[in-house]
């Protein structure tokens, strides 16, 4: 079975935007992918000025933060669809924003971009909130990108690994997979982490 996704998160730098489309395909249990394209938007200076002052902000600040951000996210993926003419071949799009707040000893975990946002902008499907509920369940969120270490079977390195662990795990969502493990997070079990917004009419 073959799936198509883009994945995007700030980089670690947290001065960009990194995206990646990739194809993926399962036989069994062995996963394998191919990039397709990637890109890297640099933040504007007022953009890290606004990101690195969020935990900052009052609430309703921070919320409209999270509403612009996510407007500015799904515009920069529907640009990455254009120049890539990729209309018509994204089954999915996983965002993992901005980190803002990460607490796993009080359950409470926050990143900027709102998915909703992405997916009306672009109408494909949007898998967001990606730690949530393995941090809700008394884990640390840190099995996203061991998970796609353990399934892809492609010796590939990529400087964009992590960005496509985002792709790969809005994919194991939208299967319905449990994709945060107790062993590697701490939580009380396994669980399906990301909240998905769907981007088509059904």
């Amino acid at each position: 079975m073959v799936y198509r996704a883009i994945g995007l998160m700030s980089s670690s730098s947290l001065n960009e935007l990194e995206l990646v489309f990739a194809e993926f395909d399962v036989i069994g249990q062995k996963w394998t992918y191919e990039l397709k394209c990637t890109a890297r938007f640099p933040y504007s200076t007022e953009w890290i000025d606004r990101l690195n002052k969020a935990s900052a902000l009052s609430a309703v600040d921070y919320l409209q933060l999270h509403a612009d951000f996510g407007q500015f996210l799904g515009q920069k993926v529907k640009q990455f669809m254009d120049e890539n003419k990729l209309d018509y071949q994204v089954q999915l799009i996983g965002v993992h924003g901005h980190p803002a707040f990460y607490s796993p000893a009080t359950k409470m975990i926050h990143r900027l971009g709102d998915g909703a946002a992405v997916a009306a902008i672009t109408g494909v499907n949007v898998v967001s909130n990606l730690q949530s509920m393995d941090i809700a369940l008394g884990g640390n969120g840190s099995s996203l990108f061991t998970m796609a270490e353990k399934l892809l079977t492609t010796a590939e390195q990529t400087d964009f690994k992590e960005t496509l662990a985002v792709a790969f795990f809005a994919l194991l969502r939208w299967r319905e997979e449990n994709n945060m493990l107790m062993a590697d997070t701490g939580a009380v079990r396994d669980s399906i982490g990301g909240a998905v917004w769907l981007g088509q009419e059904w």
